[in-house]
């Protein structure tokens, strides 16, 4: 895992880059909730550290579920929200699309770099290991989150 806050970055800057269409909530939660099991295991000394749900069919299987509790939420994270000054819509679309990419981003970027991590299960093999640096991944996901910071500043002090 890029360390976990890691993913934040790049999950925040296509959260508001699509202020609109994606619940910044939703992709936020999406792109670290991946690693409970890895933190886990992390401290317990379990292994494969990174084991089942770094898949694509277990990342979209956890949006399903982050998605049905955020939208069941709705109405209180509006209220968060709206004190934030941060546009949001809680369509059931908008969370479901910010889980999706959320967990699928997480698992993409851990792909490239842990040798225990099959993103295509049941397929055998991680064909993205090693197609992009770890200090590429690492950087990415640092870079993508000024961007974003400066994305949100702009936004809110035009909201004022």
């Amino acid at each position: 895992m890029p360390f976990t806050p890691f993913h934040l970055g790049p999950a925040f800057l296509l959260g508001e880059l699509f202020e609109k269409k994606v619940n910044l909530i939703s992709i936020l939660l999406g792109s670290i909730i991946i690693d409970v099991r890895a933190t886990y295991c992390l401290f317990a000394g379990c292994w494969p550290l990174h084991g089942p749900l770094h898949t694509f069919l277990s990342a979209t299987v956890i949006a399903f579920l982050l998605a049905w509790m955020l939208f069941s939420q709705r109405n209180w994270l509006q209220k968060i929200t709206d004190k934030l000054k941060i546009e949001q819509t809680y369509s059931f679309i908008s969370i479901m699309t910010g889980a999706i990419i959320g967990t699928w981003s997480h698992v993409l970027l851990d792909s490239f770099l842990y040798m225990d991590i099959r993103p295509l299960l049941p397929l055998p093999n991680n064909p993205l290991l090693g197609l992009v640096s770890s200090g590429a991944i690492y950087l990415i996901c640092l870079l993508s989150f000024l961007p974003a910071t400066g994305i949100y500043c702009y936004k809110y002090l035009k909201r004022h």
